[in-house]
């Protein structure tokens, strides 16, 4: 069964979806109908479906009632969009109050439109709620951090890290001491890896998927966003995706199959503390070609 399809009797052969999508559709010209000649670059992003005006295209993968009109009025200004920019901070006090699920789908609905390579949605989520895993997971990101710590003060592997990763000493060295004191703290029945907050969200992939990654960061952007929006506090967790990677202690309690990567994470909750000021940042360093 063909993937694309051109209706010759509705195409008004203006040719749009050729200027959208040369690497799938060819066109002669005026009065000749575009031509599918190389179906297997096709991608299912739908371009092709949305920009015809007769609705002469169709593709398998984007039937008509998945195709909806964009409420321009709703689309918000640069100024708005900048300012939601600046003003967004990570949050790490959060009231104890849990966040209902409407929302957190609202989240995840955001963060499942971010773009993809090769248009592969290959982001999947995994949102924890359950205070005993919640701790779980802490205390597990917090003991690899110490198993690293120990490896860093080691001189050996002090120097093939350095080497390695182009890091200087008294970086390395101030990582050290961070990473101690998480473990400490934890000790101590303190959350320096969660920070107590009611959800956390996991961004997970399969990882022979190229730009996995990529993906899966562009889609917690989008979440990170959204939660703002909804009045959300949220921080991405690097040491929790650290640990995940590097010890595969949370992702056995995840479940996650041998193939699948954490590489993302976001926490969610409502902020004890919000701001009402922002504060600037370097200037960009921009190379004008």
């Amino acid at each position: 069964m063909p993937i694309v399809t051109i209706d010759p009797e509705r195409c008004r052969k203006d040719g749009l979806c050729v200027s959208i999508c040369q690497k799938v559709l060819s066109w002669e010209g005026k009065g000749s109908v575009p031509v599918v000649a190389h179906e297997g670059s096709c991608n299912s992003c739908g371009h092709c479906v949305m920009i015809c005006p007769s609705g002469a295209i169709r593709q398998v993968d984007c039937p008509p009632e998945n195709i909806h009109p964009v409420q321009k009025n709703l689309i918000p200004s640069y100024e708005q969009v900048r300012e939601m920019i600046v003003s967004r901070r990570s949050t790490r006090a959060f009231q104890k109050r849990p966040v209902e699920k409407e929302i957190i789908e609202k989240v995840i609905d955001s963060a499942r439109f971010a773009p993809s390579a090769k248009n592969s949605q290959s982001t999947r989520f995994i949102v924890i709620q359950d205070k005993t895993l919640l701790r779980a997971i802490a205390s597990g990101t917090a003991k690899w951090l110490g198993k690293a710590a120990k490896k860093l003060k080691n001189p050996v592997w002090r120097k093939l890290y350095l080497l390695r990763a182009a890091q200087d000493t008294e970086t390395v060295a101030r990582w050290v001491g961070q990473f101690e004191l998480i473990l400490e703290k934890m000790h101590q029945d303190i959350d320096l890896v969660l920070f107590e907050a009611p959800v956390l969200l996991l961004f997970h992939a399969d990882s022979t998927v190229r730009f996995a990654n990529e993906n899966a960061n562009l889609s917690l952007q989008n979440a990170a966003f959204a939660a703002s929006s909804l009045g959300l506090g949220n921080f991405y967790t690097g040491y929790v995706v650290l640990a995940c990677n590097n010890d595969k202690t949370i992702p056995k309690l995840l479940g996650l199959s041998g193939k699948h990567k954490i590489y993302g994470g976001l926490t969610l909750g409502y902020p004890e503390i919000t701001f009402s000021k922002w504060i600037d940042r370097k200037p960009a360093e921009i190379a004008w070609m």
